[in-house]
């Protein structure tokens, strides 16, 4: 009896399998992972604004955290605006500007 509960538990244990870390969870050795280049973006910004962007083509995606989303069209390279909102930047550093205010630095995460 004890040798079919050893060679079931082998036969189980065969069938595990491994899963890669998920994205945003340290990596092998608690290394963190790359921040993207492309796709969505978390910024923390030097004011305390939290942000998620996400550019696409001619325009970015940007949802404030706690606040409104919209989309901006690209009004330069690099620089995204819709008049009162805007962008500039990706991957590691961005900045954030909002109406007439100096524009503030984020890091991406």
């Amino acid at each position: 009896m004890r040798k079919a509960v050893l060679v079931a538990l082998l036969a189980l244990s065969a069938c595990a399998t491994y899963e890669p870390p998920s994205p945003g969870e340290p990596g092998p050795g608690g290394t963190p992972p790359p921040i993207p280049v492309d796709g969505p973006i978390a910024y923390r910004c030097a004011d305390g604004t939290q942000l998620m962007v996400d550019v696409e083509g001619a325009n970015a995606r940007v949802a404030i955290i706690g606040g409104p989303s919209m989309v901006l069209p690209r009004a330069s390279d690099g620089y995204y605006s819709n008049g009162r909102y805007g962008f500039r930047g990706g991957g590691a550093s961005g900045q954030w500007e909002v109406g007439r205010s100096a524009p503030v630095s984020c890091s991406g995460s």
